[in-house]
């Protein structure tokens, strides 16, 4: 379907020649796709992703809330 957009014919044209081929069994997808931006398929950016969340979470106070559970519990 973005293929068929990106060569000019209009996104709803292109959605409803997708789904009635899908519906007649015709439709053979096109497996040789390398998506290159941000968030695709083949660019997760998880290593970012886990930055951020490591950023995140050492902005807490994990360590001073482990001493107050052991000093509440007597440990």
């Amino acid at each position: 379907m973005n293929r068929l957009a990106a060569n000019g014919m209009p996104f709803r044209d292109a959605y409803k020649k997708v789904g009635l081929e899908i519906e007649a069994g015709t439709f053979r997808p096109d497996k040789d796709i390398h998506h290159t931006h941000e968030g695709s398929i083949g660019n997760l950016c998880n290593d970012r992703i886990e930055a951020l969340m490591q950023q995140v979470c050492d902005g807490f106070s994990f360590q001073r809330v482990r001493d107050a559970e052991k000093k509440l519990l007597g440990r």
